[in-house]
């Protein structure tokens, strides 16, 4: 699945605020000029190894090419289990874990030491939430193909959801999230965000992510940069202390796929 840089804006939002409950809007401040540390990491409940990227930001008025960040420090810790992970770097800016294991209900931290600058951050891996099916509908404005994953929220509240979709192959910019402030406990059945018309043949995959509340903010603030193209828009909401841009995400994953009829 091709990787898609989490400051690259261009991003559209497809039925964003019918997914969500509804909401004050987040205003994020504007980024200034000064270049800043951007860090992309993920521990899921899939098999490792789980990859931890680093690069930086550029100025506000320069091009959208971010130049990776070498020869740091990179550890992810499993609070829970005790377990400690140090990452080999296994192309510039990309650093890979070795021995560690995405467990539902873990907390993981996060220590980055790059270039003397330290960043930490924490995320718990919620529970999973099976995808239950997925399939294709008439969308009830367009006319155009629908995909519809469905999945049943559990009784428990407090559970947020991002939804990753690619096409062929070919992620999807779109960001797709939601919460279950008002559909506590039910099946959920709503399309998400392709990025576009679906083409008849097209092999789709949805992937269901089980994400916490902080990096639910994440994504919601980075949705409100769509419109801001610049080359470093407004930071969206991290939960990486010490400055750096970017988020540390502990969850889990449930994919499935389908080709469009």
């Amino acid at each position: 699945m091709k990787k898609t840089n989490i400051f690259n804006t261009g991003c559209t939002i497809m039925l964003l605020a019918s997914f969500c409950s509804c909401q004050k809007v987040i205003k994020v401040n504007l980024n200034d000029a000064a270049a800043k540390n951007v860090i992309e990491a993920n521990v899921t409940d899939q098999p490792g190894p789980y990859l931890v990227s680093i690069t930086r930001s550029v100025n506000f008025d320069q091009d959208n090419v971010f130049p990776a960040v070498s020869g740091a420090t990179v550890v992810i810790t499993d609070q829970t289990a005790g377990l400690a992970d140090t990452l080999k770097e296994v192309t510039p800016g990309n650093y890979q874990t070795s021995i560690l294991k995405g467990t539902p209900g873990h907390i993981y931290s996060l220590y980055v030491n790059a270039s003397s600058q330290v960043y930490t951050a924490s995320s718990t891996m919620p529970q999973p939430v099976p995808l239950d099916s997925l399939y294709t509908g008439k969308s009830a404005f367009s006319g155009n193909i629908d995909i519809i994953p469905q999945y049943t929220d559990p009784i428990a509240k407090g559970n947020y959801y991002h939804f990753l979709v690619s096409r062929n192959d070919t992620a999807s910019d779109n960001i797709s999230i939601r919460n279950d402030d008002l559909v506590n406990g039910q099946t959920i059945s709503q399309p998400v965000g392709a990025g576009g018309k679906l083409v008849p043949g097209e092999n789709v995959t949805v992937s269901l992510q089980c994400i916490d509340s902080a990096i639910y903010q994440y994504y919601y603030s980075l949705a409100q940069t769509e419109d801001q193209n610049s080359a470093t828009p407004a930071n969206p909401l991290t939960n990486i202390k010490g400055g750096a841009l970017g988020y540390f995400s502990a969850h889990t994953v449930s994919t499935k796929s389908i080709i469009v009829p």
